[in-house]
């Protein structure tokens, strides 16, 4: 991986290198596991090649490199076609380095999103069932020190998958 060093990439499983034709340069070994393309090929492709909605990229980088900084929610596209939910940072470092760190969504979050993503109506109950299956396991770990946000939108997930599963 890149011969920089910056700490805030320290210690980070899911990391990304990018130059400013949003051409990946460089990644982390976790990266094409996760995405489950081989380095090579991911070397050979764009930010925009692994955006599930790839409509809203070049916005979103002209953003970050213009603020030098950027974070939130995205959805990749896995080689097989599936949504993965990530959350990620990106820096735009003094030396010019283009890089951003990935973490993957919880297991509830990930089966949520392709429940809501998914089309066919034949395939729709089972991933309903199977993110309702996950939100209800993740509530029953819930613990006092978790913060009341987790159980709201565990909460307002399942509420969501009632709905769709209703019609």
């Amino acid at each position: 991986m890149s011969e920089h060093f910056h700490p805030e990439l320290e210690a980070q499983k899911y990391v990304v290198f990018v130059d400013a034709t949003r051409r990946y340069t460089d990644c982390s070994v976790d990266v094409s596991s996760l995405v489950g393309y081989d380095r090579a090929e991911l070397l050979n492709m764009k930010i925009d090649d692994l955006s599930f909605d790839n409509f809203c990229v070049p916005h979103l980088f002209e953003r970050y490199l213009r603020e030098a900084r950027q974070h939130g929610e995205y959805i990749l596209r896995h080689k097989n076609g599936s949504p993965i939910l990530i959350r990620y940072r990106a820096w735009v470092f003094d030396d010019g380095c283009l890089a951003a760190t990935w973490v993957p969504a919880e297991e509830w979050e990930q089966l949520y999103l392709q429940a809501l993503l998914e089309t066919s109506p034949v395939q729709l109950k089972a991933k309903v069932n199977a993110a309702m299956s996950a939100i209800q396991k993740r509530r029953s770990s819930l613990s006092v020190g978790d913060s009341p946000e987790i159980s709201q939108k565990l909460n307002d997930a399942y509420e969501a998958l009632r709905a769709i599963f209703v019609l």
